[in-house]
């Protein structure tokens, strides 16, 4: 009885399974399949001539709710398979992000008015077991380096304060002897100190004049762009936060015609402009940096931040920017990154065209809501 349960239970588990892989074309073939078998030609004449309004209409809402939910649960597989919220870690990419997140909390806690002698503890215990088994698996690269720093400047500021942690004497000790050949040191890591003034001399800058001058450019000069210059952007903005300093963003350039096509294909609010765009860059955030079911949703936030910092770093160096957004469904998505090889893990943020201006151009005014509409002092 209990394996005929098993059995059932199987059975519609599978069924519902298939039914949410289905694409939306084939949920609409099922839909048309039924409709020829279930209901006589002429009565079916009948309705198509004169009822096809509202059939249309039940069609959509019958498909909605199936097509809504695989949507979901596309997303949601894609978030299980790729972070590391389930406790598993099989990537470098896994690996260091939790390496980096808990870094960065020695950073945080260093960076206080006043730091607690002592503080985290359980955090230094993780980063000398997680830290050893990253460079023997994957190198003494950048990464390992920062961490390394870090974790020298928690142990010179609390042996300053009269703390000697012995764990992480011996541990540093041994880290330091393992990769003492290594080349190309950094100093990156830890804290530095900076001053109110020096901070306000490089703010000192006509912003809002800057933000204003932005517009959404849908007419491009037919000169290539360097990638120099698209390079120069993307370090720009790579000073833009993210979740315990994980940096879950990346950028794909496309600069080929073939390439571009191939790419803008898939987007739909391109049209009329998209064959005078010199590159067409791609801006993803990869879920292997995301650690908890809290973070499900982080990769929007960390890839929208750092889309719009590359948008106005784009700008400052006088170049013109489309934002084509990526509002699509998961066959789309799928296709997409089939075409173009970005990986299942990488959820795409938006598309950015990119150009030269001409000496002048029309653009949309898209009046901005009133400031008393958006702000809401409590």
């Amino acid at each position: 009885m209990e394996n005929l349960r098993k059995g059932i239970q199987s059975s519609v588990t599978n069924a519902f399974q298939g039914l949410l892989d289905c694409q939306e074309r084939d949920l609409k073939f099922l839909i048309r399949q039924f409709v020829r078998k279930a209901i006589a030609p002429k009565v079916r004449h009948n309705l198509y001539h004169h009822w096809w309004s509202p059939l249309k209409k039940w069609q959509r809402r019958i498909m909605f709710m199936p097509n809504f939910i695989a949507n979901y649960v596309y997303d949601l597989k894609r978030f299980l398979r790729s972070s590391s919220a389930n406790n598993k870690v099989n990537t470098q990419t896994q690996l260091r992000a939790l390496i980096t997140m808990d870094y960065h909390r020695i950073e945080k806690g260093l960076a206080l008015k006043e730091p607690r002698v002592g503080f985290g503890q359980e955090v230094i215990q993780r980063l000398l077991l997680n830290l050893p088994k990253y460079i023997e698996k994957y190198s003494f690269d950048e990464t390992a380096q920062i961490t390394l720093n870090s974790l020298f400047a928690y142990y010179n500021f609390n042996l300053e304060h009269g703390f000697k942690y012995d764990l992480l004497d011996r541990a540093l000790i041994e880290l330091r002897d393992k990769i003492s050949s290594q080349e190309d040191i950094t100093d990156r890591g830890g804290i530095i100190k900076i001053s109110k003034q020096s901070i306000l001399k490089e703010a000192q800058h006509d912003l809002q004049n800057f933000f204003q001058s932005r517009y959404s450019i849908r007419h491009f000069a037919p000169d290539e762009v360097d990638i120099q210059l698209i390079e120069q952007a993307v370090r720009m903005a790579q000073k833009t936060p993210s979740v315990c300093n994980r940096q879950s963003s990346q950028v794909y350039v496309f600069s080929k015609d073939e390439d571009k096509r191939k790419v803008l294909s898939y987007q739909n609010g391109n049209r009329g402009f998209g064959e005078q765009v010199s590159k067409v860059l791609v801006v993803v955030s990869d879920l292997e940096n995301f650690t908890k079911i809290g973070e499900r949703n982080q990769c929007w936030i960390d890839g929208g931040m750092y889309a719009m910092s590359l948008v106005y770093a784009l700008h400052s160096l006088g170049l013109g920017t489309c934002c084509l957004n990526w509002s699509v469904e998961r066959y789309v998505d799928r296709a997409f990154k089939k075409a173009t090889g970005i990986k299942d893990s990488e959820s795409v943020i938006m598309m950015i065209a990119v150009g030269h201006l001409p000496e002048e151009l029309n653009v949309a005014q898209s009046p901005r809501k009133n400031v008393h509409e958006v702000l809401v002092v409590k």
